[in-house]
């Protein structure tokens, strides 16, 4: 305090119940004009049911139809029988490419690669067990960037397939995800492996990198989130028979397989289009003496190096920064809360060397410095890894607004279970 100045510890004391009552009123006010209704989340204590002694275990099937794969995931629920409650035993993952979005006008072929890992599931489940079994999937952001007619052709072949199948399935079992389900589903999984959903304070921030779009999850606390944040950006969900406020919102085009098609455009001397399904590009992200082909969305994009040369981490850093421009949110509280980066965060922090394991931890700068390296290798390892690592450098640091010491939790397994949306789902679909 400055000599001279009458502002008193009462004044402070004062203050600080000004700022909590007008907390509280928003709050108040917040939960009266916000989505009233339950869900998409049960209770955990609500996904148990009663069995018959015999029956100790139970199945469900999800299959995750992102953008550059179709991934099914058969969680495995066994009945304690002293609880008489199912708990997470297991889960069956594999994954089949393209993804779901490369079969647009060959839907039944999208159908039969879903069948192909449906018969996996036949393996894995009892037939005892298969009626009563559900099956769902759900695409991501691939088919939601698709023509709604084409993408309404690929659910109908999978949704007749599924009923062909001898699986529980019903109207709702083939659709696209909604962005903001993606992101909660994720969140869910996440600290439900962790053990975090009992208290707001103590859950973690899910950050989701796909191919399509990239979702920003966590249960805000501080007044800062609620008065500052974009109104529909925060949703009332009942989790853990506790209504608690969730901030999260999908990105859709962000995602890395998007953001590499606008920052190929941007940062090319030029794109040529030699045909309708191929495009050329000599980009300052892509190594001076590489030439390579890369398939993505029934296209073909053949990308090199500029012929000037130009090339390294600050340019295309910047690109990506220029693509991003402010159309992501920064909210303060992430700067102080813990973060778990999921999917392509992970693996490219894998590719980087960062992690070797199926979690771990590093820095916002630390990726950043990793990339600076990949982007000045003479021989660079993947064709695409300087363009990928600025790009996550540039969501981060510039998007996101996170300090390079700002620690970033890596994970892509937590106890054997993949960190992705498809545990939350199967939830769901268990209330």
């Amino acid at each position: 305090m400055k000599p001279g100045s009458s502002f008193t510890k009462k004044d402070m004391d004062g203050q600080h119940k000004i700022k909590w009552t007008l907390y509280i009123s928003l709050a108040s006010m917040f939960i009266f004009v916000s989505v009233t209704e339950v869900g998409p989340f049960s209770s955990v204590k609500k996904l148990y049911f009663s069995y018959e002694p015999d029956q100790l275990h139970k199945y469900v099937i999800v299959f995750d139809g992102g953008s550059t794969g179709t991934r099914i995931h058969i969680f495995t629920f066994v009945n304690n029988s002293s609880s008489g409650r199912l708990a997470l035993e297991d889960e069956y993952f594999e994954e089949v490419k393209p993804g779901l979005s490369n079969y647009a006008h060959k839907p039944q072929n999208a159908a039969n690669s879903v069948l192909h890992l449906l018969d996996k599931a036949k393996a894995v489940i009892p037939p005892s067990r298969w009626e009563e079994t559900p099956v769902a999937l759900r695409a991501t952001a691939g088919l939601r960037l698709l023509p709604s007619t084409l993408s309404d052709n690929i659910l109908d072949a999978i949704s007749e397939a599924f009923k062909n199948s001898p699986f529980l399935t019903d109207e709702e079992s083939v659709a696209i995800l909604d962005g903001e389900d993606e992101g909660l589903y994720a969140w869910y999984t996440l600290n439900f492996l962790l053990g975090r959903l009992n208290e707001a304070s103590h859950s973690v921030v899910s950050l989701d990198l796909g191919g399509g779009s990239t979702q920003v999850t966590f249960t805000p606390v501080e007044l800062d989130s609620f008065v500052h944040s974009p109104k529909d950006y925060i949703v009332l969900k009942r989790i853990q028979n506790k209504t608690m406020p969730v901030y999260t919102h999908s990105y859709l085009g962000l995602g890395l397989m998007a953001a590499r098609v606008a920052i190929l455009h941007i940062s090319s001397e030029n794109s040529v289009l030699i045909k309708n399904d191929e495009t050329k590009f000599r980009s300052s992200c892509i190594h001076p003496h590489t030439k390579h082909t890369w398939k993505h969305d029934m296209r073909d994009y053949i990308v090199k190096g500029r012929k000037d040369e130009k090339y390294g981490f600050k340019e295309c850093f910047d690109k990506a920064v220029e693509f991003l421009g402010n159309s992501v949110n920064k909210p303060e509280e992430l700067r102080r809360r813990e973060i778990y980066a999921l999917s392509y965060y992970f693996d490219r922090a894998h590719d980087l060397g960062i992690i070797d394991q199926e979690s771990g931890r590093t820095t916002v700068g630390e990726i950043i410095n990793a990339c600076k390296n990949a982007c000045s290798e003479k021989k660079p390892k993947e064709p695409f890894l300087c363009l990928d690592c600025s790009y996550i450098s540039a969501v981060l640091h510039h998007g996101l607004g996170l300090h390079e010491r700002k620690e970033i939790k890596l994970a892509k397994r937590i106890d054997g279970i993949e960190t992705s949306w498809g545990l939350g789902a199967a939830f769901n679909m268990l209330r």
